[in-house]
């Protein structure tokens, strides 16, 4: 019972930052395209590729296409990475887990639920749209703070911070390599490409804290810096990490994730970023990627199985 209880809390957390960070690279993406002034798909393909879907895509549409993109990744049920099908999981999941969630993450989970679905029957336009994407980043935000104020710090809420952290840091990588494809594909001066780098952080909600983290001008190797190795900064993927080997410690303290996560620690923290060769800098995340894919292997066969 506890080990299907624990996978049902870890596969919720993901799921709902995975709704969260979705949105925020759709809202990202939507409004470099409009500063610009890019083709639809210089602007979108990156975005099929690093979430994994652009040969499933491509089954069902011709071309790229912002509406279609945006459609695909918000309502389309045959894209396992979907909105609706990253709320509907997290739903279900929570379902049988209510007697361990408190009574106020439930309701504001079900206030995201309808709101979503409310939505989505309006009018398919660029501006609803938006406030959906809005509304599911702030709706998923809620429900994690009341986790957060509200559950005891027992082996469940570890579980479900161990979800959290590891999606998010998946899906900071994501956000980082759609960012680079972009920039290889438009081939725009360095201008263009730091005002990409800008709305980024500010896709995340950054902005401020990079700047007192750099007291420099801004540049593009000191963002990636600031997204790779701040552990002050709580969508950094170090910090995230810290979380990451924080939650398997408190699950136990004899086990091989632990380690595993340092090994990645100390990679991120070695990296020394070159942006003048960023097929290098495409190489080293997609290897974190696939060290993040072991980690969730690992866990679910010491805790799911």
């Amino acid at each position: 019972m506890l080990s299907r209880r624990a996978k049902l809390l870890y596969w919720m957390s993901r799921y709902l930052e995975r709704s969260n960070f979705t949105s925020r690279l759709l809202i990202t993406t939507s409004e470099l395209q409009l500063d610009l002034a890019l083709e639809d798909e210089i602007s979108w393909k990156p975005l099929l590729t690093v979430m994994e879907l652009n040969k499933d895509y491509l089954k069902l549409n011709k071309k790229y296409s912002e509406r279609k993109i945006i459609d695909y990744f918000i309502k389309d049920k045959k894209n396992l990475s979907s909105l609706v099908n990253s709320l509907f999981y997290s739903k279900e999941n929570s379902l049988v887990v209510r007697d361990i969630l408190p009574e106020q993450s439930m309701l504001k989970l079900n206030e995201l639920l309808i709101t979503f679905n409310k939505s989505i029957t309006k009018k398919n336009s660029k501006k609803n749209n938006l406030k959906l994407l809005y509304k599911i980043i702030q709706g998923s935000q809620n429900f994690m703070y009341s986790t957060d104020l509200e559950m005891q710090r027992n082996i469940d809420y570890q579980f479900l911070r161990l979800g959290r952290f590891l999606e998010r840091t998946d899906m900071m990588i994501r956000i980082l390599q759609s960012q680079v494809l972009r920039s290889k594909q438009h081939k725009k001066g360095y201008e263009y490409l730091t005002l990409e780098w800008i709305n980024i952080l500010k896709s995340i909600s950054a902005f401020q804290a990079y700047r007192q983290y750099s007291q420099q001008d801004i540049s593009i190797s000191d963002i990636i810096n600031f997204f790779l190795k701040t552990n002050t900064f709580p969508r950094s993927i170090n910090w995230n990490l810290n979380q990451i080997e924080r939650a398997t410690y408190r699950i136990s303290k004899k086990n091989n994730l632990i380690k595993n996560v340092k090994e990645i620690k100390k990679d991120m923290n070695k990296y020394k970023i070159k942006t003048d060769n960023l097929d290098n800098f495409l190489l080293f995340l997609e290897k974190t990627l696939k060290k993040l894919n072991t980690l969730n292997n690992q866990i679910h066969k010491n805790y799911f199985s």
